[in-house]
């Protein structure tokens, strides 16, 4: 299951606008999905009837004996007509399952309505030393770019900063000719305090979701069935982006992919469960190596580290009573832990309100992306996501929950908590004139410096 079939049937206008404003048309046969519904609906009804009249005849048969003979016949013909119906329905909804794969959820009534990036919706931006930006200074889309610091925030004079692959050679904790050379472009070696950087904030931010919220650790696999891709509905929509491995390499002769995410992996360890009402939420996070093939991507950003085949993710993925209320407590309140990171890193950031076409995959109804500022290129880049999936996930998985009106479906919220681009952000802001960097305030136990010097040839 995807959406409810139930209300598919009941609301097909309503379906058939989410397909038209998340601009999926051209991926999901919807006309050809109520066509064979309404088919498959007929054969179960006429299977059923073939099937009681088949009982009824047993009956007869039992009851008067010398009957049996011309009951027989009726019987023979009444079970190949059964079989080919049977033979036929299965058919149908096979055809029918996949169709229904391709139907997305349906966006949040507070989702902005539009066509492009472009029409997503600003409804906050912070600068250090500054605070909020008013809302006179944030609209549609970048309006608040005109509002941030035109050069490194934390540098102590003003100057043009490198971009950061220039930065990160120079300092040597980012080699991207070592990475090309082992195993293609946009690979990447981290080094010396490099490491230590993006270790540092991982363990900024998971410290603080073990110790204060009440998150549980995972460490997951790396390597899943499709099931759990397609449970989380990376599949089929997003197949392109994911690595396959050869069959002939796993021991059970299933495929397996690399997770783009250990979302597929968290979520999918609760498939087939049933939780009681008070077991809620549940709230998992993990750091895991992250693999995307990043088709379709090849000549944006392509110098780097921002877009790249194998990056490093904290997640934060939660279930949930299967309520629309609590799923938008849970997203604010996910939401407000990427902040304070953020803001414990002191860079400059907007969060945006996702459009109907840009909610991404397939289970989003409602999505916000946090993206940093960056003076070196003079463009926000997305480092965190965080997105209301409904039941849609937990449909696919099977994940449910017991309360006094009986037994319903789960709601999941997911979101991406931090990422190795958050080393992007710290180069462009902490960089200074005289080719160092400074370490954040937070991260320098874990560096164990307070500048990080260039390294002499």
């Amino acid at each position: 299951m995807m959406l409810d079939v139930n209300f598919i049937r009941q609301n097909p206008q309503k379906v058939q606008d989410a397909i038209k404003n998340r601009g999926v048309q051209d991926k999901v046969n919807f006309k050809k999905f109520l066509e064979l519904d309404s088919k498959w609906l007929k054969l179960v009804k006429e299977a059923n009837n073939l099937r009681s009249k088949r009982n009824e005849l047993t009956k007869k048969i039992s009851a008067d004996p010398s009957k049996a003979q011309d009951l027989l016949k009726e019987a023979s013909k009444l079970k190949e007509t059964l079989q080919k119906i049977e033979k036929e329905l299965k058919e149908v909804e096979e055809e029918r399952k996949n169709l229904l794969a391709w139907i997305p959820n349906i966006p949040l009534e507070d989702v902005p309505l539009g066509t492009s990036e472009e029409d997503n919706v600003e409804f906050k931006a912070w600068v250090p030393g500054k605070g909020y930006l008013s809302k006179e200074e944030i609209g549609n889309y970048d309006a608040s770019k005109k509002h941030m610091p035109a050069h490194s925030v934390h540098s102590k004079e003003p100057f043009d900063p490198v971009p950061h692959w220039e930065l990160g050679e120079s300092l040597d904790i980012i080699d991207l000719k070592a990475g090309a050379k082992v195993s293609g472009n946009r690979f990447y070696y981290l080094k010396n305090e490099g490491v230590l950087l993006v270790y540092g904030i991982f363990d900024l931010l998971f410290k603080r979701l073990i110790t204060k919220e009440g998150f549980m650790p995972m460490i997951v696999p790396l390597l899943v069935r499709e099931k759990a891709l397609f449970g989380t509905s990376h599949f089929p929509e997003e197949v392109d982006q994911v690595y396959k491995i050869d069959s002939y390499n796993v021991e059970e002769k299933n495929n397996l992919y690399l997770v783009g995410s250990s979302e597929p992996s968290l979520f999918a360890y609760h498939m087939d469960k049933t939780y009681k009402k008070e077991d809620l939420p549940i709230k998992m996070v993990s750091i895991t190596p992250c693999f995307r093939s990043e088709a379709g991507s090849w000549g944006k950003d392509v110098r780097g580290i921002k877009r790249t085949p194998q990056f490093d993710k904290l997640e934060m993925d939660v279930v949930l009573e299967g309520t629309l209320e609590e799923a938008r407590k849970v997203h604010e309140y996910l939401l407000s832990l990427n902040e304070w990171l953020l803001q414990a890193l002191e860079i400059p950031y907007h969060i945006i309100n996702m459009c109907t076409a840009d909610l991404g995959y397939f289970a989003a109804a409602k999505k916000y992306d946090v993206e940093v500022w960056l003076p070196s290129t003079k463009e926000y880049m997305e480092v965190c996501s965080d997105s209301i999936t409904t039941d849609y996930q937990a449909r696919r998985l099977n994940i449910r929950y017991k309360d006094d009106e009986g037994i319903k479906y789960a709601f999941t919220v997911n979101d991406t908590g931090a990422t190795h681009r958050l080393l992007i952000a710290i180069l462009d802001h902490y960089q200074q004139k005289d080719g160092s960097l400074l370490v954040p305030k937070v991260l320098r136990e874990y560096v164990g410096k307070e500048v990080i010097e260039p390294k002499k040839c």
